[in-house]
């Protein structure tokens, strides 16, 4: 019953938010825990840098909702990537986050970078009176391909 509440729930959010309402489906994904809360991860528009070749940086974003639908934090991996149709490579991974509820922390970021691949590392806690009671590692990976699409 849990899982068809949430699913309800996302449906009323996408309805709800434009922006993700004419997102390709092919870049978001949904994760559902065990409590009921879940984190919708959205490949975002890319920017290209230089006008003559085929140079873009764009985001990777997860979001985290709790079981009634409020928007916890969000942690962001972006990458800028060369391809020309015959190979694709990552130059540059940075990451960043936000957190909307101040019970959430996160304790831990970092960056890398691997052939096409921009991979963040988070590690992101709940804290209660000081002590942290609920502790999740996240990894958002964005890669492109040699022809520019992205995953």
């Amino acid at each position: 019953m849990k899982r068809v509440i949430s699913f309800l729930s996302v449906c009323l959010m996408i309805l709800s938010f434009p922006a993700i309402c004419f997102a390709n489906t092919e870049n978001m994904s949904i994760e559902y825990f065990e409590d009921g809360s879940y984190c919708i991860t959205i490949i975002g528009e890319g920017i290209s840098t230089r006008a003559s070749s085929n140079t873009v940086t764009k985001p990777k974003t997860a979001n985290y909702y709790d079981s009634n639908g409020n928007l916890q934090w969000s942690v962001t991996i972006t990458g800028t990537f060369n391809y020309n149709g015959s190979s694709a490579s990552c130059t540059n991974a940075s990451v960043s986050y936000r957190i909307y509820n101040d019970n959430w922390k996160v304790t831990e970021s970092k960056a890398s970078r691997s052939g096409a691949t921009a991979k963040g590392e988070f590690t992101v806690k709940k804290y209660l009176l000081g002590v942290p009671i609920k502790t999740i590692n996240k990894t958002v990976t964005l890669t492109c391909s040699k022809d520019g699409n992205f995953s």
